[in-house]
């Protein structure tokens, strides 16, 4: 396998050599060496499950004034490809969106069902892969969360009257859901996907990243992420963890967490990148319920 940044190399130089002016770019949860190969499955010994799920979404838009032609080739082509590195081709393993009339349709509400099958039952040690062909855009920041006050987006098939698909919500349904040590790599082929997943590392394969010999190719610190956010779900942590200890003492246990559990949600949940991730609401309900 290539390393990330000659895999980056590539796709700068063929993009360039077709006319085109976009800058791949590699965003990450974490800094990544970018010498390292590419490895689209979990390293099996470092354990769980190695499992493998996939998701597929591909758009051309056929019909309308937004048409595109290549978007099902790439699904077909993703496919080939990542069953060749590991990946499972079968229907508990693999779910694929597209306009054609032989898959399920990519619509806004099968697009949201999608992100949820993707992540569900995820284990540590699994791998899982989301592809996207479509348009991609951007909207008015509707939270306050982005430094250029505009949300990136993808764009269902029925964005005419179901609306675009924000970055919060692609962050809160397949971001903050994943457990520790399941890997996701995605790969986005559309306008302004290079921010899309609101992560807080990213490399932008320009010339000069990758020509400067006094500076090798490095991941930087994204300076679209929100470190304001990270700071708000640690202040619903704290608010959360004292209601908490009020209900059972107020309440006398079950109903009066589950009651501050409502009232956490109804007053916080409405930005999903400030709603308390799932699984980190379960481990803190055992660490307060276990006192």
């Amino acid at each position: 396998m290539p390393s990330f940044v000659e895999l980056l190399e590539s796709m700068h130089k063929i993009l360039g050599k077709q006319g085109f002016e976009q800058l791949p770019q590699l965003s990450a949860s974490r800094r990544l060496d970018l010498h390292s190969s590419m490895k689209f499955l979990k390293d099996p010994t470092m354990g769980g499950s190695g499992r493998t799920k996939a998701l597929l979404i591909g758009i051309n838009y056929a019909g309308s004034s937004a048409e595109l032609r290549g978007c099902h080739n790439d699904v077909h082509k993703m496919r080939k490809y990542i069953c060749s590195q590991g990946f499972l081709d079968n229907n508990e393993c693999m779910k694929i969106l597209m306009d054609d009339g032989a898959h399920a349709s990519p619509t806004m509400q099968n697009m949201l069902a999608a992100f949820e099958w993707l992540h569900q039952g995820a284990q540590p040690g699994d791998s899982l892969f989301f592809h996207y062909s479509g348009h991609g855009g951007n909207v008015k920041d509707d939270s306050g969360d982005e430094a250029d006050g505009r949300d990136e987006t993808l764009i269902p098939v029925d964005y005419e009257t179901a609306g675009q698909i924000r970055d919060d919500t692609i962050y809160a349904k397949l971001i903050t859901v994943l457990p520790k040590d399941c890997q996701m790599i995605s790969v986005m082929d559309c306008c302004h996907s290079g921010s899309v997943f609101d992560l807080p590392y990213m490399f932008v394969a320009s010339e000069g990243n990758l020509s400067n010999e006094d500076q090798p190719p490095q991941m930087i610190l994204n300076p679209q992420f929100d470190i304001e956010m990270v700071i708000a779900i640690g202040k619903k942590f704290m608010e959360f963890f004292q209601e908490v200890r009020n209900a059972k003492r107020d309440d006398g246990g079950i109903m009066g967490i589950a009651k501050s559990l409502l009232g956490l949600v109804k007053n916080g949940g409405t930005d999903p990148k400030i709603a308390v991730p799932a699984a980190l609401l379960v481990l803190l309900f055992k660490m307060v319920s276990n006192k």
